[in-house]
């Protein structure tokens, strides 16, 4: 048995703390990979029924997937694309679209008119990121992608924080561009519905960000990397079962490379899980400046001082993971513990290192 189980309730009281900070302001709900990891269809319908209705994802086939649960719904795709065939299917299937550059504004106005619709677009402003976006200082170029195309509205203009939980004086720099941006388009008299540019980081940290929409994707998992200041619950534990039970004696290797020594006669637990369904898989840290490697220097110093061996819940018991964990199973201490056959085994996890075979259940 191997279950991502989603507690409903907690995930409906983070979108109402979530609402209540945002308060006016609209949430734009982003559902990128799979939703975080809990199951982009399951996700999007739990937010539809609490009142969310607009959605961004960051890839045109999830757009395109996303659009064929024929919901009700507003879909952002904020993948910038300048391909013809990208374009059209997004067109086709009425997908708000990001541009970035003015040939990209022309083509789709040119595949618009010859659909004869409108297709709606938002403007993606490069402020520092240096991935997708209109470089912010070449207005000239932004404003004719909104003048010379009649068949594109553009509904919104944004933006994207680079380090927004970490750098306040660079989230300050990229802002301050952003304004620069909305400032000069109503001055031109270009009235834009929706500028946003907040994530979740920003979200919690900086209502100064807010403007017409907020961007919101790891808050409502409540696992986020700045401080948790609104009560948000952590959504996301990973089950199975016990499978196999056996007795070692004192000095048996267990795992692979003989990873861990049995200290004494022990009783262990295997349960099914492994590195192959995402578990005590880690995003990896970022050393590409002398300041990074520093922060995990001081982290790893921190550490040796901390309990980092890995535990798992099993009947409330806290059981000690030992060696190894192996691709499809890892082994567990339950010496002295009352635990049996079956018995339900329990992780906290990110759900996005989950893999997306495991079924999401959402209780």
């Amino acid at each position: 048995m191997k279950i991502l189980e989603v507690n409903s309730e907690n995930l409906k009281h983070n979108i109402e703390v979530i609402k209540k900070r945002a308060n006016k302001t609209k949430v734009i709900a982003v559902v990128k990979g799979n939703a975080y990891g809990l199951g982009l269809e399951k996700f999007v319908n739990f937010l539809v029924k609490n009142g969310i209705n607009y959605f961004a994802v960051s890839s045109v086939e999830e757009a395109v997937e996303l659009a064929s649960f024929n919901m009700n719904i507003k879909i952002l795709c904020m993948e910038a694309t300048s391909i013809e065939s990208d374009l059209r299917l997004l067109l086709d299937k009425d997908i708000i679209i990001t541009i970035d550059n003015f040939k990209a504004g022309v083509l789709l106005n040119k595949l618009a008119r010859s659909q004869k619709k409108k297709a709606t677009v938002h403007l993606k402003i490069d402020t520092g990121f240096s991935r997708y976006g209109f470089d912010f200082s070449n207005k000239e170029e932004i404003l004719n992608t909104v003048l010379e195309n009649p068949s594109i509205l553009v509904e919104g203009v944004y933006s994207h924080f680079s380090s927004s939980y970490l750098d306040n004086g660079y989230t300050d720099l990229q802002l301050n561009r952003f304004l620069e941006i909305k400032n000069f388009l109503e001055e031109k008299n270009i009235k834009i519905p929706i500028y946003h540019i907040a994530n979740s980081s920003a979200f919690l940290t900086r209502e100064d960000t807010f403007f017409d929409a907020v961007r919101i994707g790891s808050a409502f998992l409540g696992r986020i990397s700045v401080k948790n200041n609104i009560g948000l619950k952590r959504i996301g534990m990973l089950k199975s079962n016990v499978v196999d039970i056996k007795s070692i004696d004192k000095g048996a290797p267990i795992g692979y490379s003989n990873s861990a020594i049995a200290k004494r006669n022990i009783k262990i637990a295997v349960v099914p899980l492994g590195y192959a369904d995402g578990f005590n898989v880690e995003i990896s840290n970022d050393t590409f400046k002398f300041v990074d490697k520093l922060r995990i220097l001081k982290n790893s110093i921190r550490n040796l001082f901390k309990d980092n061996r890995i535990y798992v819940n099993i009947n409330d018991y806290k059981c000690l993971v030992l060696g190894r964990i192996g691709m499809n199973h890892f082994v567990v201490d339950i010496t002295d513990k009352q635990i049996k056959l079956n018995d339900e085994v329990k992780i906290d996890v990110s759900p996005i290192l989950i893999s997306s075979r495991i079924e999401r259940e959402y209780k």
